[in-house]
């Protein structure tokens, strides 16, 4: 027995934590229990839910909730706040810091992010971005990015993917949900339209729908971006119906509306890596 309690405060003698505790021969096995359990945790694994405390007057191991668990709780909710129904793609992983600026078009795509980013959480009016540019160049990255960036600020968003929105209010003439979407569209803090021009847009989808919001969001002052393969002059062409008489001039009404509310920033290089993996 004696051989064991020596061993045992040989042991608590060569740990940090409990190196210059004085302690009672009967407190051995619980120190001795919890450099053990100490030991074994992860601070790093948010799958570990309770870390091990030591705690005194008396002697015993308490269990708090793990940092990581706690953070990693807390970012669940956070996410609750971006609305990504009508967008299955939306990169929930996406951050700031990890868009790749290997040039100058990126460094001002990133800036110009910030800026923004900054500009709503301080609640200062802010034009949006519009991003435009080929195919795989981050621009669906750098939307996620904002959005979860804001998140953490209480921002709630809504991240609709074009193709997807259109056929979801389409849907919604069914189940009577339209006009509850409509309101959303207009009213949420923060609206991304990614890969606008990417899909036909009906004319009472324009019409009564698009262009309603758009309107709303201008005269509210409420922000709005947008990513296209599209420059914005080729937007209104493309929101054109060839069908119709003198069409133009509601799709170009349209257009100069989101041109009043955006700044056009262009991600053209295809020289991106892995990390930007979305268009």
């Amino acid at each position: 027995k004696e051989n064991g309690m020596k061993e045992l405060r040989k042991i608590i003698a060569s740990f940090p934590e409990t190196k210059d505790l004085k302690l009672e021969d009967h407190q051995l096995i619980t120190v001795y229990q919890y450099i053990k359990e100490k030991k074994a945790f992860n601070p790093n694994d948010e799958t570990n839910k309770y870390e091990p405390v030591l705690r005194f007057d008396p002697i015993r191991v308490d269990y708090v909730f793990a940092k990581a668990y706690q953070e990693a709780l807390e970012a669940e909710e956070k996410q609750k706040l971006i609305d990504h129904r009508d967008y299955g793609d939306y990169l929930i992983d996406a951050s700031l810091s990890n868009f790749r600026r290997f040039n100058d078009e990126r460094e001002k795509a990133y800036q110009k992010a910030k800026t923004f980013i900054n500009k709503v959480i301080n609640k200062e009016y802010t034009k949006g971005l519009y991003l435009f540019g080929k195919n795989r160049t981050g621009k669906t990255y750098l939307l996620s990015a904002i959005a979860n960036e804001l998140a953490k600020s209480n921002i709630e968003t809504i991240f609709a993917y074009t193709p997807d929105l259109i056929r979801s209010i389409h849907g919604g003439i069914k189940d009577n949900t339209i006009e509850m979407r409509v309101k959303e569209l207009k009213y949420t803090n923060l609206l991304i339209i990614d890969d606008i021009g990417s899909a036909i847009m009906s004319l009472w989808f324009r019409d009564q729908i698009f262009g309603p919001v758009i309107s709303h969001r201008l005269a509210m002052g409420l922000p709005m971006l947008f990513s296209s393969n599209m420059t914005i002059n080729s937007l209104s062409k493309h929101l054109i119906d060839p069908n119709q008489t003198d069409d133009k001039f509601h799709a170009v009404r349209i257009v100069t509306r989101i041109a009043e509310m955006i700044e056009p920033v262009e991600l053209s290089s295809d020289s991106f890596k892995a990390i930007d993996r979305k268009s």
